[in-house]
């Protein structure tokens, strides 16, 4: 269990798309539509757009031959697409009230790679206002370096990751934080363990005892 003996909060931060939002129904589609109206063939499929995650998702397209202004393309394509028709995603079931109860002792940040004021006016229609700040794609498009913005401003508190992902657990480590992986997300449970994450979750109610 992790230490509970500290003098300052701890820093949670939580990857919004995967733990917060279960949006991976709705993103799928329009990405595998928007990379077809921009001729990239590469993603086809939701399992294909999975396994961008397995890494930090502007790099894994940028190695499948994607230039960087392209992918802000497809992804500003997408969340026009989504704005248009309305679609929002549903918060996992548990996650509110875990965040909740964690915001009272821990100060929680969220880092997305949809852009912040979005992600923010989600999260409060939502009553989630327990955050201290949501840095999205308009702050950096690595998650290690918004990791390292929170921490360059919290050197001396314990800082968690918590993400979904293979590629989010990879970026909290080289970010050199602590890793929480958690499995009712985009990625399963045996892809998680691939990047040794320092603890693995299954239910939003375990974070409780973890932290």
């Amino acid at each position: 269990m992790i230490n509970s003996e500290r003098n300052f909060p701890r820093i949670l931060i939580f990857d919004y798309d995967g733990v917060i939002a279960d949006s991976l129904e709705i993103y799928s589609k329009l990405f595998v539509e928007v990379c077809k109206k921009y001729g990239f063939k590469g993603v086809n499929s939701k399992e294909e757009f999975i396994s961008l995650f397995d890494k930090n998702l502007y790099e894994s397209m940028m190695e499948m031959g994607v230039k960087e202004e392209d992918i802000k393309r497809i992804l500003e394509d997408k969340r026009f697409l989504i704005s248009k028709n309305a679609l929002k995603p549903r918060i996992f079931d548990g996650i509110k009230k875990v965040m909740e109860r964690l915001s009272i002792s821990n100060n929680i940040f969220i880092i997305t790679s949809n852009i912040s004021p979005v992600v923010k006016e989600f999260l409060d229609e939502n009553g989630m206002d327990f955050y201290e700040e949501v840095l999205g794609a308009d702050r950096g498009l690595s998650k290690v370096t918004k990791i390292n913005l929170i921490k360059s401003n919290y050197v001396s508190n314990e800082i968690f990751y918590i993400g979904d992902t293979k590629g989010d657990i990879l970026e909290g480590k080289s970010a050199g934080v602590k890793t929480i992986a958690i499995t009712w997300g985009w990625h399963s449970l045996e892809k998680l363990k691939e990047c040794n994450p320092d603890f693995i979750v299954n239910n939003p109610v375990e974070l409780l005892r973890w932290i």
